[in-house]
């Protein structure tokens, strides 16, 4: 992993810091602190979400020293919230100049009151959902809401409610960072043992250690039936705890017969997707 971002013309020094870290999760919002010493006064420190396809994702600390310096060591004290990290997490990974910290996430009592439950059976809950995302929120039919949400469901129970919010919110799917230029597809037409053709996908990606990851083929298929769609199937450790050490890995896709003439092969990777021309081998 660099440690050195190249800075714009030359006169932006931008580095993994070092620091002191803790972490608290309060009204479903995570918050880190680092605090330490910084090299220069006009040192600027950050916490930023690393770029990479790791679930959950990486935060690292940041140095960024621009223009002319005055080297005094003065301590820092930075703080930055992340409303969006999964709330199923209990440890967020830290990157530094040393490496990865693990830092347990303390969760902290909610700021606002709860919502109150007099009548379970009473049908005075609405169920809204963020205008563009998949975030609801179960509210009193009279209570006033952020004109970000819009009505989906109610008023009914709010045991029914909760019902709503489980079918309808779709889970996160965990991503891996593939290794650029490792996914290959192709299909073997060679004789051999093996009777007849075979579909084979290979591709290299960095996970974490004790991850169980399989590339299988995704359910369901496209529309296109020339196009053969994978993805990764992510089981992840039980506990809170668990290796934040990253190993790289190949994963393989055998399907004999192909069920079509594939064109292309696509891996469905989290949010995002890659796509390689299939080769014929003969």
């Amino acid at each position: 992993m660099s440690r050195q971002i190249a800075a714009i013309g030359g006169t932006m020094s931008k580095v993994f810091g070092e620091g002191i870290y803790s972490a608290y999760r309060q009204n479903g919002i995570l918050h880190v602190r680092a605090t330490g010493l910084k090299p220069t006064a006009q040192t600027r420190v950050t916490i930023e979400e690393l770029p990479f396809l790791i679930f959950p994702p990486q935060l690292g600390l940041f140095f960024e020293t621009d223009g002319i310096t005055n080297p005094i060591v003065l301590p820092f004290d930075v703080e930055k919230a992340f409303p969006n990290y999964p709330s199923s997490t209990k440890v967020v990974s830290i990157v530094d100049k040393n490496g990865v910290h693990a830092i347990d996430i303390v969760e902290q009592p909610a700021t606002v009151p709860s919502l109150l439950v007099s009548d379970p059976a009473a049908a005075e809950f609405v169920v809204y959902q963020q205008i563009g995302t998949d975030h609801y929120l179960i509210a009193k039919s009279e209570d006033l809401v952020l004109a970000i949400y819009h009505k989906v469901f109610g008023p009914d129970t709010y045991a029914s409610c909760q019902a709503y919010v489980a079918a309808h919110a779709r889970p996160i799917i965990p991503s891996v960072e593939v290794v650029p230029g490792t996914f290959a597809a192709w299909i073997n037409r060679q004789p051999g043992i093996d009777q007849g053709p075979k579909f084979i996908a290979t591709v290299e990606a960095i996970v974490e250690i004790d991850w169980n990851v399989t590339l299988i083929s995704a359910v369901p298929q496209g529309f296109n039936p020339l196009i053969k769609l994978l993805r990764f199937e992510v089981q992840l450790p039980v506990g809170s705890r668990h290796s934040t050490a990253l190993v790289r890995r190949t994963f393989r896709y055998e399907e004999a017969p192909p069920q079509h003439p594939y064109n292309d092969a696509m891996i469905e990777n989290g949010p995002g997707s890659i796509t390689m021309p299939v080769r014929e081998v003969v």
